[in-house]
């Protein structure tokens, strides 16, 4: 009789045995997916999308860092300006807080377009950027925001070589691999055209239109930039030019090779995948090291001494802007050694759309910020 029973009960036993397995299997199996698309998702562009406000009731854990892996390049929404600042060291450096906020009020004001700001920061920039701009910029105001860490190692070998040629040492101040980071910005963020704005500059014009210029580049043309407005590269080049007096090399606008200044930067990051000619220059340094021999150069400014040595052999890159896009207020050269030339490389006719503060230089208070 106690066998029977024994018999009996085992059934219910063992399968009340196999539930509470089955129960254990389905718990772990939704665990491991749960942090698989967790992880996932922290591989991917986070869009902060609806009203900047609504920022405030957001966590920290709302923004996360990004170095996107993903190979699809993302079209610009329509009606939307994907603008690129760099924000690094922020806690050890006040002024940045002030300046970042009056560069994003100044496009906020003027903007008849969307905008999408991607900051590539630390964490401490992380928490100024969005402060700032969930104060200063419209509803509409879109924020992707890019870990400056990750970002540069994904493109270490080539910042590392560009610090050789353009900067005294990887510790100075232009050393820092932010000040090359434009020039690989193509192999780091999969877009099709960005602004990229250095963060003392004040705007008084419509960021559409630099944006529109974008219309005018040649089929040759990937990168938008202004010419230097100080004789920095007369001074560079002058051993080149002490053995050449007749070039064109370092030699005032509107007819000389003047060199560039990077603070304002508009990159057809397309165009710059696709180009041969720009990719070969990132990825040989002996390509470099032939240009800086040729013109005994040694730079020291970072991303713009390497586009003024490239636009040495190879103009049809660069279009122009305007001097009016980028009117740099530094006159320390003036001062040193330059003065009797100095007005042929600093002069601008035009009506002024964006001020760039270089070497801590006051920007004047404009009519908006008065009324």
């Amino acid at each position: 009789m106690a066998s029977y029973k024994l018999f009996r009960t085992f059934p219910r036993k063992l399968y009340s045995l196999l539930c509470i397995v089955f129960v254990i299997l389905i718990i772990l199996w939704s665990s491991k997916v749960f942090n698989l698309t967790k992880n996932i998702k922290k591989e991917k562009f986070l869009v902060i999308r609806g009203t900047v406000k609504h920022l405030k009731n957001k966590t920290r854990d709302t923004f996360i860092h990004i170095a996107s892996r993903e190979t699809t390049v993302l079209k610009r929404k329509e009606g939307n300006v994907n603008i690129v600042i760099v924000i690094k060291n922020s806690k050890n450096n006040p002024n940045l807080h002030p300046k970042f906020k009056v560069l994003v009020e100044s496009i906020s004001r003027k903007s008849s377009i969307s905008l999408c700001f991607h900051v590539i920061c630390d964490e401490d920039g992380k928490t100024i950027a969005t402060s700032i701009i969930e104060r200063a910029a419209p509803t509409e105001t879109q924020i992707i925001i890019h870990d400056i860490t990750i970002m540069t190692q994904k493109v270490k070998e080539q910042i590392s070589q560009m610090q050789t040629f353009f900067s005294h040492s990887s510790k100075s101040y232009y050393g820092d691999p932010l000040f090359f980071l434009s020039i690989v910005l193509h192999r780091v963020i999969p877009l099709d055209k960005v602004i990229m704005l250095d963060v003392d500059l004040k705007f008084d014009e419509d960021i559409r239109l630099l944006y529109n210029i974008f219309d005018e580049f040649s089929e040759r043309s990937i990168i938008g930039i202004a010419r230097e407005n100080q004789p920095v590269y007369r001074h560079l080049f002058h051993q080149y030019r002490g053995k050449n007096p007749s070039t064109r090399v370092g030699a005032p606008p509107p007819d000389g090779l003047t060199g560039f200044n990077s603070g304002v930067l508009l990159l057809d990051l397309e165009k710059m995948r696709k180009s041969q000619v720009y990719n070969s220059l990132i990825d040989s340094p002996k390509t470099l090291e032939t240009l800086t021999q040729k013109y005994l150069f040694k730079g020291h400014l970072g991303d713009q001494d390497f586009y003024t040595l490239v636009s040495m052999e190879h103009e049809d890159l660069f279009h122009i802007l305007l001097c009016s896009w980028n009117r740099q207020l530094c006159v320390w050269w003036r001062d040193h050694g330059y003065s009797q030339v100095f007005d042929q490389y600093y002069t601008c006719s035009e009506q002024i759309k964006v001020y760039h503060g270089n070497c801590n230089s006051n920007i004047p208070t404009l009519q908006w910020e008065r009324q």
